[in-house]
Parts: C-alpha cells; sequence; structure tokens
C-alpha cells in the first residue's frame, strides 16, 4: 500500500497485538510546537579540506578529516518531498521515503521492526523497544529530524540506526537506550528553554549496552542560561539506570563550546553514579576542537574515562592541530 508517490510503504509482519499498546503509547503523545532551528555549518577544522580552500591553499592535505555537515546529512537535494498521509505510530513493518511529516505528527513512534525512514523530513522519532517489545527497530537514513521544541531525544530509544542524517531540536539530538548505530551524521541545535535548567547533549545514554558513534559531527550548541540550562557534552555515558557496556565512539568530530559544556565528553566512568563503572568503552581517532578557550569544553575535553576498566581503550585521539589528546 503505497499513500503518495513516494509516500508510505507498509509492509505487513505478524504483529497484530501491537494495535493495542499502540493506543496507550499514542494517547500520551500531546501537541508539540515545531520549529526548524538555525543550521550554522561547522567550521572546518584546521588542515582539512575545507579549511584549506578558504584560506587560499591550492594544495589541501588528502588526508586530513572531513567530517559531516550540510552538505552531506539531510535530504539528499533535489529529493521532492510529499506531505505524509500514514499514521503517527507505526504498529506495522514500514518505509516512510519522500515525506515531510513534520506539520502531521508530534512524533513519528515505532511499534513495529524493521522500520526506515529514508529521504524525508521527519519530527522527532522514538522506538520504544526497551518498553514494550524488543524486536522493534529503526533506521533513519538521508532524513532531517527536526524535534523543535520538545524536551527528551530528538531521535529516542532502543535498536535505532541513523546514517547521514541531520538531527536538530529536542533536548538531546541522539538519546540512546541500548543498540545504537549513529553514523556521517550530524547532530547540533538543540532546544534549551529560557528559565528552565535542562541540560543537552548531542549523543546521551543513561545506561545500556552496544552503542556505535563512528564519523559524526557531534555539537551541543547551547550557551548557559540564566537558570542554569545548557549544553553537558557533546557526547555523555551515564550509568543512570543501567551499566554503560560496549560502546564504540570512533572517528567524530566534538566541536567546542567553551561557553556552556562541562567537557566535551564524559566516559561512563563516574563514581557518584547508581551504576559507576563503565566497561567496553573504546575512543578511537577522534578530534577534539579546541575553541575559544583551547580546551574544548569548560573545564576540559573529557572527563569520567577508566583506561584501567576491562575492554576499555583511548587509542589516537587528537586535537584539531593534530596534537596527541590524552583523558
Amino acid at each position: 500500500m503505497m499513500l503518495g508517490a513516494r509516500g508510505y510503504v507498509m509492509a505487513r509482519n505478524r504483529r497484530t497485538a501491537a494495535f493495542a499498546v499502540a493506543a496507550l503509547v499514542a494517547a500520551g503523545l500531546g501537541a508539540v510546537g515545531y520549529r526548524a532551528l538555525a543550521q550554522p555549518e561547522p567550521s572546518p577544522v584546521e588542515g582539512s579540506a575545507s579549511a584549506a580552500s578558504s584560506s587560499g591553499d591550492e594544495s589541501p592535505d588528502d588526508d586530513a578529516p572531513v567530517f559531516p555537515g550540510p552538505d552531506d546529512t539531510g535530504v539528499p537535494p533535489g529529493t521532492e518531498l510529499e506531505p505524509y498521509a500514514g499514521p503517527c505510530t507505526l504498529v506495522e513493518t514500514v518505509t516512510l521515503s519522500g515525506v515531510d511529516a513534520t506539520g502531521v505528527c508530534p512524533a513519528i513512534v515505532v511499534q513495529a521492526p524493521g522500520v526506515r525512514i529514508e529521504d524525508s523530513r521527519v519530527p522527532r522519532v522514538e522506538s520504544t523497544a526497551t518498553q514494550v517489545d524488543p524486536t522493534f527497530s529503526v533506521e533513519v537514513v538521508d532524513s532531517d529530524v527536526v524535534a523543535g521544541e520538545w524536551i527528551g531525544g530528538a531521535v529516542w530509544g532502543t535498536n535505532i540506526t541513523v546514517r547521514r542524517t541531520d538531527v536538530t531540536g529536542g533536548q538531546h539530538s541522539v538519546h540512546c537506550g541500548s543498540d545504537c548505530v549513529v553514523e556521517d551524521s550530524w547532530l547540533h541545535d538543540q532546544f534549551n528553554p529560557e528559565g528552565e535548567a535542562a541540560h543537552n547533549n548531542a549523543f546521551i545514554t543513561n545506561g545500556g549496552t552496544d552503542m556505535v558513534v563512528r564519523h559524526n559531527t557531534l555539537h551541543c550548541t547551547s550557551t548557559l542560561n540564566a537558570t542554569g540550562g545548557g549544553c553537558t557534552a557533546d557526547l555523555s555515558l551515564f550509568g543512570d539506570f543501567e551499566p554503560v557496556r560496549d560502546v564504540l565512539v570512533e572517528n567524530n568530530l566534538l566541536k567546542a563550546n567553551g561557553e556552556s559544556i562541562s567537557f566535551c565528553a564524559y566516559g561512563g566512568d563516574a563514581p557518584g553514579k547508581p551504576f559507576p563503572e563503565a566497561t567496553g568503552i573504546v575512543f578511537r581517532g577522534n578530534v577534539f576542537e579546541r575553541g575559544t578557550n583551547d580546551m574544548c569544553g569548560v573545564y576540559g575535553p573529557v572527563t569520567s574515562f577508566n583506561a584501567t576498566s576491562a575492554g576499555n581503550a583511548w587509542q589516537d585521539n587528537t586535537w584539531d592541530d593534530g596534537s596527541p589528546l590524552t583523558p
């Protein structure tokens, strides 16, 4: 079944019981206003092709890292989007392709396995696998996620894959429970309301396992407000509800925010947390932007990483000038 030339492609599965659960979740969805937030282009890493071009160099370093931004994330140029005409809670395996659901749904709530969102513009995306059924999953590819003024994750839940996607709005860009892959994406411009002490992150987990965060631009952009709201980090691994285990953080650009970010990364090891030890945490080949204060965050680039815990490794991470960075 298809709604529109490229719209809502439905492939029925055998999960008829999900309809009852879907009604409960849908009932909790309130009307939320959405707005597209400003999307400044990430500044090029010193020595990258774009930086060399802007400085007038005719022979840029072909080996310099280039990270995701407006030119290579989101809906591909030339894609004509149709208004979305399907349900906001997906209880069957479907593919959303070439649609704009931002004016139709407050959220796309996934309650089926194998849901795919491609070449589309959508509001926040929620995968309810942990709460309802562990088989539920969603893949968001070559799309814009525009969560707007939402306190929560722009992409949230378990069994989530995000690739080549531009994610804006929401308190956190991606909030992972477990089993998440985020690759080649641009996470930025989170929502931080005035008068509230909301803390923002580009990527965050409060406990879980099996996560891959690879080759993204991670940028917590909020500035500190009068009530203490602002950025925690570009990437936060916190053992709040269960242990943090088996997380690969590889080849990302962690953008500086010396006005709001405490540290650019929290590595999961925190004695004050209910689950204080993180294991299997690997930071490899990441670039930390120094920024205006030369430290990436207000207090430094990284904290709460314990190199002695089982399976943890810190390998080939650098500052944006190429100098080595140690935790």
